[in-house]
Order: structure tokens, then sequence, then C-alpha cells
């Protein structure tokens, strides 16, 4: 290519990539304008290092980079991932890249579409080859839903270890379609590590939860939340019984951090999650007793959300013994505590509306 048409002009192109001694990098973040990506983002800026965001913002806001927007070390770019001329220049020019960008949430994966899936598959396929050719370090997150339903029919595992087996649900069922990505995602980055030597790092996410996460696309917290401080019932899909274990967003990011900075988890995967599962049931009431809501709580089929052809799962819970053994981080942060930091940092409490009380 010709000179990068779109470079960051305050990027020293002559610095090499930085090892573990704190020096700045250049960093590149797509979906750096989603929760997950923009917390990224700011944590990556409070290190000192220069970061580019990149984003379609098909979910991400600009408003979750409002911070960021104030540092000279930021920028913002609109850009699909999946074009590679476009993406050519800001990874060549990069010292770390942190892969982020997919459709999220289970509603969205729900009824997805071919263009989605082919979109995902592309966007994966272009990054893996410019990021062989440049050599940044390569982070790539995965999620839980890789292990699809795997506790549900196991006989005798209690937490999903990374080599755990995995079991998907039929493909007429649009819900494993995100699974299937992650999953095709992932082969694909193991073998560019083992075909060209690739510093690429997985980590496979768990119900990561906290300030600026929203709710439309599936998520539970956000709506909960949502719901609770609207004083509108809380609408909890099934029986309720499902069990699920939340990670603060605070927590996830140091520990890819500490992954990504690491020489020896090069080719590796890493779960990232909390450990003590709690029920839908008892984190709707979690929710309302922090809130201060009146609201009550109402049991919805899952068909009269996702469609007749929906499968849910009822347990999932990470072995997070790898992350701790390589790194010595453990994941600790009570639910309570986070769930208190997302009601407090939400926009209606924060401008001091009253919760409605409900009749």
């Amino acid at each position: 290519m010709n000179q990068f048409p779109d470079r960051i002009s305050s990027v020293d192109s002559s610095s090499s990539n930085a090892g573990a001694d704190g020096a700045s990098r250049r960093c590149v973040v797509t979906g750096g304008a989603g929760f997950i990506g923009s917390h990224l983002v700011d944590a990556l800026l409070k290190r000192g290092h220069r970061v580019t965001a990149i984003d379609n913002l098909s979910t991400g806001s600009h408003s979750n980079l409002h911070h960021a927007a104030r540092n000279s070390h930021f920028r913002f770019v609109e850009l699909d991932v999946a074009d590679r001329d476009a993406m050519e220049p800001y990874v060549a020019n990069c010292d770390i890249f942190f892969h982020l960008a997919s459709y999220v949430g289970v509603k969205l994966a729900s009824v997805t579409s071919s263009q989605t899936i082919l979109n995902n598959l592309r966007s994966i396929d272009t990054i893996l080859e410019l990021v062989s050719r440049y050599r940044p370090r390569f982070l790539l997150t995965s999620t839980s839903e890789i292990y699809g339903k795997a506790l549900d029919v196991g006989e005798s595992t209690v937490s999903l270890a990374e080599d755990a087996d995995r079991v998907y649900g039929s493909t007429e069922i649009h819900r494993w379609s995100y699974a299937g990505i992650k999953a095709v995602e992932e082969f694909l980055t193991l073998a560019k590590h083992h075909e060209v030597g690739l510093h690429s790092v997985i980590v496979r996410l768990f119900n990561i939860i906290g300030p600026r996460q929203v709710g439309r696309h599936g998520p539970v917290v956000p709506r909960f939340v949502e719901q609770a401080l609207a004083g509108d019932p809380i609408t909890i899909y099934g029986t309720g019984e499902q069990r699920r274990c939340f990670t603060s967003i605070h927590d996830a990011i140091d520990a890819m951090l500490l992954l990504i900075d690491r020489e020896d988890t090069a080719g590796e995967v890493f779960n990232i999650g909390g450990c003590a599962p709690v029920s839908m049931r008892d984190l709707a009431e979690m929710i309302v007793a922090l809130t201060g809501s009146r609201a009550g709580v109402e049991f919805m089929p899952y068909e009269a959300a996702y469609g007749k052809r929906f499968e849910d799962v009822i347990t999932r819970i990470p072995n997070t013994a790898k992350l701790e053994k390589w790194t010595g981080f453990t994941i600790d942060r009570s639910l309570e505590s986070v769930l208190r930091e997302i009601v407090q940092s939400h926009p209606r409490v924060l401008a001091g509306h009253p919760i409605p009380e409900t009749t």
C-alpha cells in the first residue's frame, strides 16, 4: 500500500513492539465503542498507551468513549473491520491488536441473519491475515457460549475448563450460530499460532457486567436494572432457575491485560469469569433490593421473547484455575458490589430521578 491514508498523527512510527516493561504501546481495539471495548480503551489509555478504537457502531455508541475522546493519545475510526484495505494501515501501525468486534447477546444471536454470520467470518479472516503479516500481539475475545449446554448434559463435570467438551444444539436453532462462529474464530486463531507463530491469546468471557452495558440485545443485568429503576415488572424468561456466573468488567479487563503482557500465554485459551453461580430469580431479587424498587417479578415463556425455536442453558460455571495458575490473578469482586456500581452509575440514578412505585 501507499502511505497510510488515516495514520494516527501522535504515533512515533519508529517505536518497536514493547515488552512487559510498561512502555507506551500502540494499541488497536476493534469493537472499541462497545461496552467491553470502551472499558478496555479506558484502561489502555490510563496505562499510557496510544489507542485507536475501531467500530462500525452497529451495537456500539460514541457515548461510551466520551472520556477517551479527551485524551490526545486516543483516536476513533468508524469502519467495517471486514474491509481489508481499510484495516491494513491500522494493523501495520500497532503493537497490540485486540479483536472484540462481533455481534453480541443471546437475543441478537437468536435472530441472526446469513449476512451477520458471514460478516463475522470475513472479519476474522481479514484480521488474522493482517496480524499474521505485521505481527502485533493479538488477543481474541471469545465467549462462554463456546461450551454450549455442556454442563446441562454432563454427568460429572461441575465447571468448565478450557479443554472441556462442547455440546451444541441443532443448527435449526439460531441461538447456536454465535457459538459456532466463535468456535471457528478460535480454531483459525490457534491455527495461525501453530502455522506462523502468531503471538495470540484467546479469552473466553463469562457474563461480563458493569456500567455502560445495555440490555437491548439480551444481557440480563442491565435489563433487570432498567426495569427495576423504571418501576416496571422484572421479566424473567423461563422458570428463573437458570444459573450464571457474573464477572465485573474491571476484573475482566485486568485479566486480559495481564494475559497479553506475558510471553508464555501465546497460543493459549483462558476462561475469564466469576465462579459463584446465581439463579435469575435470585438475581432479580438482589437488583430489586439494591435499587429500592417495589417492582414485582413476572415470568415469560421463552417463545414470547425469542420465538418458537429456542434453547436455553440451565447452568454454566467457569473453571478459572488456569488463569489463576498462569497469572496469579483471582476474580473476587462480589456480585453485590458490582451490581451496586451498575445501579449507582445508571443515568436515571445520576440524574436524580425517583424510582416509581408500582401498584
